[in-house]
C-alpha cells in the first residue's frame, strides 16, 4: 500500500517538548516528509515519511539515491557502540562522544544507552539542536564567551534543574566574560568549566 502524500508542504514539527526523553523526540523524525532539505534522497519519495522511506528498504544503487549519499552500515555503527562501552568501562572513563559529524538524534540515543556521560558540541548551534532533542548533559569541547549564547543557556540552565552543560576555558579574562553575561541574564546557577591546559611549551593554547 503507498503511503499517503500530502497535498501542500508540511512544516517539519519542532521536536522540543517538556519531559520528553531523547529517544521519543528522536523517534518523531520517522514522521517528517521528505523534501528538498534532505540530502541524497530520491526525488520521487517526497512526500513520504522517513519511516515510510525506510520501510521500503530501497537499494541504495537502484532506488533512485542521488550522489554523493553517505551510507552507513549498522552493524559497523553497533561494533563501535560496543567497543566505546566496554572501552570505558575498563579505563573507568566518562565519555562524551563529539555529535558535530553525525548531527543525528537517534545515534545519540544509542550513545546514552551504551553508558555514555554525555554529548560534545563544538559550537553552541549544535547545542540548541541537542536539547531541542532533549539531551540532559552537554560537553562543549570551546569557550562560551558569546552573550547571546550564554543567555540562552541561562534560560536552560533556570528551565530544567538537572541540565548540565560543561564547556572549556583557557583564560581568566574568558571566565570574566562568562560571568558577566551570564549575571546579566539572571542565571540561578554557575556553568561548570574544564580548564585546558597545554601540553608544554608551544602547545595549542599556549597555556
Amino acid at each position: 500500500m503507498a503511503a499517503e502524500r500530502p497535498t501542500g508542504h508540511t512544516a517539519a514539527p519542532a521536536p522540543s517538548a517538556p519531559g520528553a526523553s531523547p529517544a521519543s523526540l528522536a523517534s518523531g523524525l520517522a514522521d517528517e516528509r521528505v523534501d528538498h532539505r534532505f540530502k541524497a534522497l530520491p526525488p520521487d519519495a517526497e512526500g513520504l515519511t522517513v519511516g515510510a522511506l525506510a520501510a521500503e528498504r530501497r537499494n541504495l544503487f537502484t532506488g533512485g539515491f542521488t550522489t554523493p549519499v553517505l551510507a552507513l552500515s549498522a552493524e559497523s555503527v553497533a561494533h563501535n557502540l560496543d567497543l566505546l562501552e566496554t572501552y570505558a568501562e575498563r579505563h573507568g572513563l566518562a565519555f562524551a562522544p563529539h555529535g558535530k559529524t553525525s548531527m543525528s538524534p537517534q545515534l545519540f540515543v544509542d550513545q546514552l544507552k551504551r553508558g555514555a556521560w554525555g554529548i560534545t558540541a563544538a559550537v553552541p548551534h549544535q547545542a540548541r539542536v541537542y536539547r531541542a532533542y532533549g539531551i540532559g548533559r552537554i560537553f562543549l569541547a570551546n569557550e562560551l564567551v558569546d552573550a547571546v549564547a550564554l543567555r540562552w543557556l541561562a534560560g536552560e540552565m533556570t528551565a530544567d534543574p538537572e541540565f548540565r552543560f560543561v564547556c572549556y576555558v583557557d583564560s581568566v579574562r574568558g571566565v570574566e566574560l562568562m560571568d558577566a553575561a551570564l549575571g546579566a541574564a539572571g542565571a540561578t546557577r554557575p556553568v561548570d568549566v574544564v580548564v585546558e591546559l597545554g601540553a608544554g611549551e608551544g602547545a595549542r593554547t599556549g597555556a
